[in-house]
C-alpha cells in the first residue's frame, strides 16, 4: 500500500493492537463459541469489537500519515478527471 516494508512484523506500530486483538479472540468464551458442529457462533463481543477499532485505527494511523505526505500529480484524482475513455490503450 505505501510501499514502507518493516524488517519483521513485530516492528510494525500496528503490532500491539493485534496481538491484543487476537490473544481476546482466542481466549474469550463468547468469540470462541461453537455450535454442535464445532462452526464458529460469531457472537457478538463488545470487547472483540472495541480491540477490532482500536487495531483497524492503528493501522489506518501509519497509512494516512505516508498517504498524505505523497505528494504525486499523477494522482487518483486526475486519472478519474481524464475519465476511462481518454486512457491509452
Amino acid at each position: 500500500m505505501s510501499g514502507t516494508s518493516y524488517p519483521s512484523f513485530v516492528d510494525a506500530p500496528w503490532a500491539d493492537a493485534y496481538a491484543r486483538l487476537a490473544k481476546h479472540c482466542s481466549t474469550c468464551v463468547t468469540c470462541t463459541a461453537v455450535d454442535e458442529e464445532g462452526v464458529n457462533l460469531e457472537l457478538p463481543c463488545a470487547t472483540a469489537d472495541q480491540l477490532n477499532e482500536e487495531f483497524r485505527q492503528a493501522r489506518r494511523a501509519r497509512t494516512a500519515a505516508t498517504f498524505l505526505a505523497q505528494d504525486s500529480a499523477d494522482s487518483r484524482g486526475a486519472e478519474i478527471a481524464a475519465g476511462p475513455l481518454d486512457r491509452p490503450r
